[in-house]
C-alpha cells in the first residue's frame, strides 16, 4: 500500500511538543515501511499546494498526524477537511468528532447533554478554578499557577481576558477537581486499560499534568510523577464505561484518549478528549497498548484497518 504520513510543519517552532510530532512521524514510518511504501509530507496552510502534493503522491491512505496548523491546535481540523474533500482514506477520527473536541467548551456541552459529568464552568464562590486554553491540547500553557480562587465572576473574567492578551488564545475556567487524574483510550472497538498519574510525596503543588509535567524532564513535576495501571477494579470499570460512552456519543473511530479527574467522593469528571493523541514511543497511548499485550506492529495494522471502516 502507498501511504503518506501527514505531519506538522514546524519551521520556526522548536517547542518540545511540536518536535515530538516529528518523533511520531519517524516512529510511524519505521513500522509502516516494513509492509508499505511510505513518504512523509508536511501539512502547510497552502491548500492548493497540499492538494497538488497529495495528488502527486497518490496515496492509498493518509496516516494523519497533523496536530497543529500555523501553531494552532484548533486549525488541525483543516487537514481532516482537506482529506474528506479529496476522498482519500485517512487514519484517526472523522471531521465531526475532530471539530467538537477541538473546542473544550463545545466538548463540555455535548458531554453534559449526554449525562457525562464534567467540571462546572460557571462562577461559584470559594471554589478553585483551573484556567486552560480553549482550543489547545498537549497541556499548552498549563502550569501550577493555572489553579486559583477568584473573589467574583468579574475577577475570573479579567483573568481570562489577561490570558488571551498574553497568549492570543481564548481560555476557559472550570472547577478544579482536587483529587486523582486518569486517562483511558481505545483502538477501534478495543478498550485499553486506564492509567493513573501519581505524584510522590516529594512533589509540592497542585497534582495536575502541566506542560512541564508532560514534556520537560528537568522539572520537579516531571520527575515526581509516574503512570500506573494499578487501581481499584471498580474505578477501572467506571472509567472504561465512561470512555466507551464518550466514543459512542462523539462517533469516534480510529483511536482516541479521554482524560478524567476524580474527586474525594469518587466521582469521575471528563476533562478532555484528544481525538489525535500522541503515539510517540514514550506516550501514554503506547504505554496502554503495550500493557494490553498488543505489539506495535499490530497497533499500526489496526489503525490502518479502522481507516477503511465507515
Amino acid at each position: 500500500m502507498n501511504i503518506v504520513i501527514l505531519k506538522d510543519h514546524i519551521e520556526g517552532n522548536n517547542s518540545v511538543d511540536m518536535i515530538d510530532n516529528l518523533v511520531e512521524a519517524q516512529f510511524a514510518q519505521r513500522y509502516l515501511s516494513v509492509k508499505h511504501h511510505v513518504t512523509q509530507i508536511d501539512f502547510v496552510p497552502d491548500i492548493e499546494k497540499m492538494i497538488a502534493e497529495l495528488k502527486n503522491a497518490a496515496p492509498d491512505l493518509v496516516f494523519n498526524l497533523v496536530e497543529t496548523v500555523c501553531n494552532s491546535g484548533a486549525l488541525s481540523i483543516i487537514a481532516v477537511q482537506l482529506l474528506e474533500m479529496s476522498g482519500i482514506p485517512y487514519t484517526g477520527c472523522t471531521i465531526y468528532s475532530q471539530v467538537v473536541t477541538a473546542d473544550k467548551s463545545l466538548t463540555k456541552k455535548v458531554l453534559q447533554t449526554n449525562e457525562i459529568p464534567t467540571p462546572v464552568d460557571y462562577f461559584q464562590p470559594d471554589t478553585e478554578y483551573i484556567i486552560k486554553a480553549k482550543t489547545e491540547h498537549a497541556s499548552a500553557g498549563l502550569d501550577n499557577k493555572s489553579v486559583r480562587k477568584f473573589s467574583s465572576e468579574e475577577e475570573l473574567q479579567k483573568a481570562l481576558d489577561l490570558k488571551k492578551k498574553q497568549t492570543g488564545l481564548d481560555h476557559i475556567a472550570e472547577q478544579y477537581i482536587d483529587g486523582r487524574e486518569f486517562s483511558c483510550a481505545f483502538l477501534g472497538q478495543m478498550m485499553l486499560n486506564p492509567v493513573e498519574y501519581v505524584f510522590d510525596s516529594h512533589f509540592k503543588g497542585h497534582k495536575i499534568i502541566t506542560y512541564e509535567a508532560k514534556w520537560n524532564e528537568e522539572t520537579e513535576s516531571y520527575k515526581h510523577h509516574q503512570r500506573t495501571f494499578a487501581m481499584e477494579e471498580n474505578i477501572r470499570t467506571s472509567i472504561i464505561a465512561l470512555t466507551s460512552k464518550c466514543r459512542s456519543i462523539l462517533n469516534i473511530k480510529g483511536y482516541a484518549r479521554v482524560d478524567y479527574r476524580m474527586d474525594s467522593d469518587g466521582r469521575l469528571f471528563a476533562i478532555d478528549i484528544n481525538t489525535n493523541p500522541c503515539i510517540s514511543p514514550d506516550s501514554t497511548f503506547i504505554a496502554m497498548i503495550e500493557q494490553k499485550g498488543i505489539s506495535i506492529e499490530e497497533m499500526f495494522d489496526k489503525i490502518i484497518e479502522n481507516a477503511f471502516i465507515s
